[in-house]
Protein backbone atom coordinates (compact mmCIF):
# COMPACT_ATOMS: atom_id res chain seq x y z
CA UNK A 1 0.00 0.00 0.00
CA UNK A 2 1.37 3.40 -0.96
CA UNK A 3 2.18 5.97 1.70
CA UNK A 4 0.94 9.52 1.15
CA UNK A 5 1.86 12.52 3.30
CA UNK A 6 -0.16 15.74 3.42
CA UNK A 7 1.77 18.83 4.54
CA UNK A 8 -0.28 21.76 5.79
CA UNK A 9 -2.79 19.18 6.97
CA UNK A 10 -4.75 21.23 9.53
CA UNK A 11 -5.74 24.17 7.31
CA UNK A 12 -8.94 24.23 5.23
CA UNK A 13 -7.26 22.77 2.14
CA UNK A 14 -5.25 20.11 3.98
CA UNK A 15 -8.33 19.00 5.92
CA UNK A 16 -10.32 18.66 2.68
CA UNK A 17 -7.54 16.56 1.15
CA UNK A 18 -7.46 14.25 4.22
CA UNK A 19 -11.27 13.84 4.11
CA UNK A 20 -11.14 12.85 0.46
CA UNK A 21 -8.24 10.41 0.95
CA UNK A 22 -10.34 8.26 3.28
CA UNK A 23 -11.20 4.83 1.84
CA UNK A 24 -8.80 5.17 -1.08
CA UNK A 25 -6.51 2.27 -0.20
CA UNK A 26 -3.49 4.38 0.78
CA UNK A 27 -1.76 4.90 4.11
CA UNK A 28 -2.15 8.59 4.94
CA UNK A 29 0.19 10.68 7.09
CA UNK A 30 -0.62 14.23 8.14
CA UNK A 31 2.12 16.77 8.75
CA UNK A 32 1.08 18.95 11.71
CA UNK A 33 2.83 21.69 13.68
CA UNK A 34 2.34 20.23 17.16
CA UNK A 35 0.81 17.37 19.15
CA UNK A 36 -2.30 19.43 19.87
CA UNK A 37 -3.34 18.76 16.23
CA UNK A 38 -2.99 14.96 16.53
CA UNK A 39 -6.62 14.29 17.37
CA UNK A 40 -7.99 16.42 14.54
CA UNK A 41 -6.11 14.55 11.82
CA UNK A 42 -6.49 11.13 13.50
CA UNK A 43 -10.27 11.53 13.26
CA UNK A 44 -9.82 11.81 9.48
CA UNK A 45 -7.95 8.52 9.35
CA UNK A 46 -4.45 9.99 9.06
CA UNK A 47 -1.36 9.20 11.12
CA UNK A 48 -0.02 12.46 12.59
CA UNK A 49 3.63 13.45 12.31
CA UNK A 50 5.10 16.70 13.62
CA UNK A 51 6.74 18.59 10.75
CA UNK A 52 8.31 22.02 10.55
CA UNK A 53 8.18 22.73 6.84
CA UNK A 54 10.63 25.62 7.14
CA UNK A 55 13.30 23.14 8.33
CA UNK A 56 15.12 20.90 5.85
CA UNK A 57 15.91 18.09 8.31
CA UNK A 58 12.30 17.98 9.50
CA UNK A 59 11.05 17.66 5.90
CA UNK A 60 13.65 15.01 5.07
CA UNK A 61 12.44 12.99 8.06
CA UNK A 62 8.74 13.46 7.23
CA UNK A 63 9.17 12.13 3.68
CA UNK A 64 11.18 9.05 4.67
CA UNK A 65 9.54 5.93 3.24
CA UNK A 66 6.71 7.89 1.60
CA UNK A 67 5.58 7.56 -2.02
CA UNK A 68 3.72 10.83 -2.61
CA UNK A 69 3.44 14.22 -0.96
CA UNK A 70 0.85 16.99 -1.08
CA UNK A 71 1.94 20.51 -0.07
CA UNK A 72 -0.08 23.60 0.66
CA UNK A 73 1.45 26.57 2.45
CA UNK A 74 -0.47 29.25 4.35
CA UNK A 75 -0.36 32.84 3.10
CA UNK A 76 3.31 33.56 3.79
CA UNK A 77 6.19 35.52 2.31
CA UNK A 78 8.40 33.63 -0.16
CA UNK A 79 6.65 30.24 -0.04
CA UNK A 80 8.97 29.10 -2.84
CA UNK A 81 11.64 28.57 -0.15
CA UNK A 82 9.44 25.82 1.35
CA UNK A 83 8.82 24.38 -2.13
CA UNK A 84 12.57 24.26 -2.75
CA UNK A 85 13.20 22.39 0.52
CA UNK A 86 10.36 19.96 -0.23
CA UNK A 87 11.82 19.17 -3.66
CA UNK A 88 15.16 18.46 -2.00
CA UNK A 89 13.53 16.15 0.56
CA UNK A 90 11.47 14.41 -2.14
CA UNK A 91 14.60 13.69 -4.20
CA UNK A 92 16.54 12.52 -1.16
CA UNK A 93 13.78 10.01 -0.34
CA UNK A 94 13.03 8.96 -3.92
CA UNK A 95 9.37 10.08 -3.88
CA UNK A 96 7.43 9.23 -7.00
CA UNK A 97 4.99 12.17 -6.99
CA UNK A 98 4.70 15.73 -5.64
CA UNK A 99 1.37 17.57 -5.66
CA UNK A 100 1.34 21.30 -4.91
CA UNK A 101 -1.63 23.62 -4.42
CA UNK A 102 -0.73 27.11 -5.69
CA UNK A 103 -3.16 29.75 -7.00
CA UNK A 104 -4.94 30.75 -10.19
CA UNK A 105 -2.96 33.25 -12.21
CA UNK A 106 0.34 31.81 -10.93
CA UNK A 107 3.16 33.48 -12.87
CA UNK A 108 6.64 34.33 -11.59
CA UNK A 109 6.44 37.54 -13.68
CA UNK A 110 2.82 38.21 -12.67
CA UNK A 111 1.34 41.60 -11.88
CA UNK A 112 0.53 40.86 -8.25
CA UNK A 113 2.64 39.47 -5.43
CA UNK A 114 0.48 36.37 -4.83
CA UNK A 115 0.80 35.40 -8.50
CA UNK A 116 4.59 35.83 -8.39
CA UNK A 117 4.93 33.73 -5.22
CA UNK A 118 2.78 30.94 -6.67
CA UNK A 119 4.61 31.13 -10.01
CA UNK A 120 8.04 30.89 -8.37
CA UNK A 121 6.98 27.62 -6.67
CA UNK A 122 5.61 26.23 -9.92
CA UNK A 123 8.83 27.08 -11.81
CA UNK A 124 10.90 25.18 -9.24
CA UNK A 125 8.61 22.13 -9.41
CA UNK A 126 8.58 22.02 -13.21
CA UNK A 127 12.38 22.26 -13.31
CA UNK A 128 12.85 19.61 -10.60
CA UNK A 129 12.59 16.51 -12.76
CA UNK A 130 10.05 15.03 -10.30
CA UNK A 131 6.63 13.74 -11.28
CA UNK A 132 4.31 16.56 -10.25
CA UNK A 133 0.71 17.72 -10.33
CA UNK A 134 -0.12 21.39 -9.76
CA UNK A 135 -3.55 22.52 -8.60
CA UNK A 136 -4.48 26.17 -9.08
CA UNK A 137 -7.61 27.19 -7.15
CA UNK A 138 -9.49 30.45 -7.60
CA UNK A 139 -11.18 32.10 -4.56
CA UNK A 140 -12.89 29.90 -1.98
CA UNK A 141 -16.51 29.88 -0.83
CA UNK A 142 -15.06 29.03 2.61
CA UNK A 143 -13.92 32.68 2.80
CA UNK A 144 -17.52 33.45 3.74
CA UNK A 145 -17.08 31.36 6.89
CA UNK A 146 -13.51 32.43 7.65
CA UNK A 147 -13.83 36.16 6.99
CA UNK A 148 -17.50 37.15 6.85
CA UNK A 149 -19.49 34.91 9.21
CA UNK A 150 -19.07 37.29 12.18
CA UNK A 151 -20.44 40.35 10.34
CA UNK A 152 -23.18 38.25 8.72
CA UNK A 153 -24.24 37.05 12.19
CA UNK A 154 -23.94 40.46 13.86
CA UNK A 155 -24.94 42.89 11.10
CA UNK A 156 -26.56 40.75 8.37
CA UNK A 157 -23.93 41.91 5.92
CA UNK A 158 -20.46 41.37 4.51
CA UNK A 159 -17.95 44.00 3.43
CA UNK A 160 -15.53 43.89 0.48
CA UNK A 161 -13.86 46.53 -1.73
CA UNK A 162 -14.60 44.78 -5.05
CA UNK A 163 -17.55 46.66 -6.54
CA UNK A 164 -19.99 44.66 -8.67
CA UNK A 165 -17.29 42.42 -10.15
CA UNK A 166 -17.94 38.92 -11.35
CA UNK A 167 -15.83 36.41 -9.39
CA UNK A 168 -15.31 32.66 -9.52
CA UNK A 169 -15.71 30.81 -6.21
CA UNK A 170 -14.67 27.24 -5.42
CA UNK A 171 -15.71 24.90 -2.61
CA UNK A 172 -12.45 23.68 -1.02
CA UNK A 173 -13.92 20.17 -0.87
CA UNK A 174 -13.83 20.09 -4.69
CA UNK A 175 -10.10 20.80 -4.52
CA UNK A 176 -9.73 18.08 -1.88
CA UNK A 177 -11.36 15.58 -4.20
CA UNK A 178 -9.09 16.40 -7.14
CA UNK A 179 -6.00 16.26 -4.91
CA UNK A 180 -7.04 12.86 -3.53
CA UNK A 181 -7.62 11.50 -7.03
CA UNK A 182 -4.19 12.79 -8.15
CA UNK A 183 -2.51 11.34 -5.04
CA UNK A 184 -3.83 7.86 -5.77
CA UNK A 185 -3.15 7.57 -9.49
CA UNK A 186 -0.30 7.87 -12.01
CA UNK A 187 -2.55 9.51 -14.61
CA UNK A 188 -1.96 13.06 -13.44
CA UNK A 189 1.82 13.33 -13.71
CA UNK A 190 2.99 16.58 -15.33
CA UNK A 191 -0.50 18.11 -15.23
CA UNK A 192 -1.60 21.55 -14.06
CA UNK A 193 -5.27 21.86 -13.17
CA UNK A 194 -7.23 25.11 -12.87
CA UNK A 195 -10.10 24.82 -10.39
CA UNK A 196 -12.32 27.83 -10.87
CA UNK A 197 -15.63 26.96 -9.28
CA UNK A 198 -18.67 28.77 -10.69
CA UNK A 199 -18.99 32.51 -11.30
CA UNK A 200 -21.06 34.89 -9.17
CA UNK A 201 -21.39 38.49 -8.04
CA UNK A 202 -21.37 39.41 -4.35
CA UNK A 203 -24.90 40.81 -4.80
CA UNK A 204 -26.02 37.42 -6.08
CA UNK A 205 -24.27 35.60 -3.23
CA UNK A 206 -25.99 37.91 -0.72
CA UNK A 207 -29.36 37.01 -2.26
CA UNK A 208 -28.57 33.29 -2.07
CA UNK A 209 -27.57 33.66 1.59
CA UNK A 210 -30.76 35.65 2.30
CA UNK A 211 -32.91 32.85 0.89
CA UNK A 212 -31.12 30.10 2.80
CA UNK A 213 -30.89 31.96 6.12
CA UNK A 214 -34.40 33.39 5.92
CA UNK A 215 -33.25 36.96 6.61
CA UNK A 216 -31.97 39.81 4.45
CA UNK A 217 -28.18 39.67 3.97
CA UNK A 218 -26.51 42.63 2.27
CA UNK A 219 -23.22 43.01 0.42
CA UNK A 220 -21.56 46.33 1.24
CA UNK A 221 -18.99 47.59 -1.26
CA UNK A 222 -16.48 49.45 0.93
CA UNK A 223 -13.85 51.96 -0.25
CA UNK A 224 -10.42 50.38 -0.70
CA UNK A 225 -8.75 52.68 1.84
CA UNK A 226 -11.32 51.76 4.48
CA UNK A 227 -10.78 48.04 3.83
CA UNK A 228 -7.02 48.50 4.15
CA UNK A 229 -7.32 50.41 7.44
CA UNK A 230 -9.65 47.75 8.83
CA UNK A 231 -7.10 44.99 8.10
CA UNK A 232 -4.25 47.01 9.61
CA UNK A 233 -6.29 47.76 12.74
CA UNK A 234 -6.85 44.00 13.10
CA UNK A 235 -3.04 43.66 13.36
CA UNK A 236 -2.54 42.00 9.99
CA UNK A 237 1.10 42.38 8.90
CA UNK A 238 1.61 45.08 6.28
CA UNK A 239 2.98 42.67 3.65
CA UNK A 240 -0.20 40.57 3.98
CA UNK A 241 -2.49 43.61 3.78
CA UNK A 242 -0.71 44.77 0.63
CA UNK A 243 -1.02 41.32 -0.97
CA UNK A 244 -4.75 41.19 -0.08
CA UNK A 245 -5.36 44.69 -1.47
CA UNK A 246 -3.72 43.72 -4.77
CA UNK A 247 -6.00 40.67 -4.90
CA UNK A 248 -9.04 42.84 -4.16
CA UNK A 249 -8.00 45.23 -6.93
CA UNK A 250 -7.75 42.56 -9.63
CA UNK A 251 -11.01 41.01 -8.39
CA UNK A 252 -12.70 44.40 -8.81
CA UNK A 253 -11.45 44.51 -12.40
CA UNK A 254 -13.14 41.16 -13.03
CA UNK A 255 -9.81 39.40 -13.62
CA UNK A 256 -10.56 36.59 -11.17
CA UNK A 257 -13.68 35.45 -13.02
CA UNK A 258 -13.39 32.53 -15.40
CA UNK A 259 -14.41 28.95 -15.90
CA UNK A 260 -12.24 25.85 -16.18
CA UNK A 261 -13.77 22.45 -16.90
CA UNK A 262 -10.82 20.59 -15.33
CA UNK A 263 -12.95 19.54 -12.35
CA UNK A 264 -15.69 18.17 -14.59
CA UNK A 265 -13.14 16.31 -16.74
CA UNK A 266 -11.57 14.66 -13.67
CA UNK A 267 -14.66 13.90 -11.56
CA UNK A 268 -17.42 13.72 -14.17
CA UNK A 269 -19.59 16.33 -12.48
CA UNK A 270 -20.01 20.06 -12.03
CA UNK A 271 -18.47 22.16 -9.26
CA UNK A 272 -20.37 22.45 -5.98
CA UNK A 273 -22.52 25.58 -6.28
CA UNK A 274 -22.91 28.36 -3.72
CA UNK A 275 -26.47 27.35 -2.84
CA UNK A 276 -25.35 23.83 -1.88
CA UNK A 277 -22.33 25.19 -0.02
CA UNK A 278 -24.34 27.70 2.03
CA UNK A 279 -27.04 25.11 2.76
CA UNK A 280 -24.44 22.61 3.99
CA UNK A 281 -22.75 25.26 6.15
CA UNK A 282 -25.85 27.13 7.33
CA UNK A 283 -24.88 26.74 11.02
CA UNK A 284 -21.80 28.95 10.51
CA UNK A 285 -24.06 31.96 9.86
CA UNK A 286 -26.70 31.44 12.55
Amino acid sequence: MEQVVVLGATGNIGTAVLKNLQNRNVEVFAGVQSEKDFEKVSQLGAKPIVVNFTDQDSLNQALKGKDRVFLVTPLMQNPEAVTQMLIKAAKLNGLKHLIRSTASGADSNGQIQMARWAGASEDLIKASGLNYTIIRPYSFLQNFINFHSQTIKAYNGFYLPVGDAKLSMLDINDLGEVAAIALTSDEHFGKTYELSGLTYTNEGLAETLSTILGRKITYIDVPEEKAKQSMLSNHMPEWMVNAMMELNYITKQGWTAGYSDDFKNITGREYTNAETFFTNNKQAFL
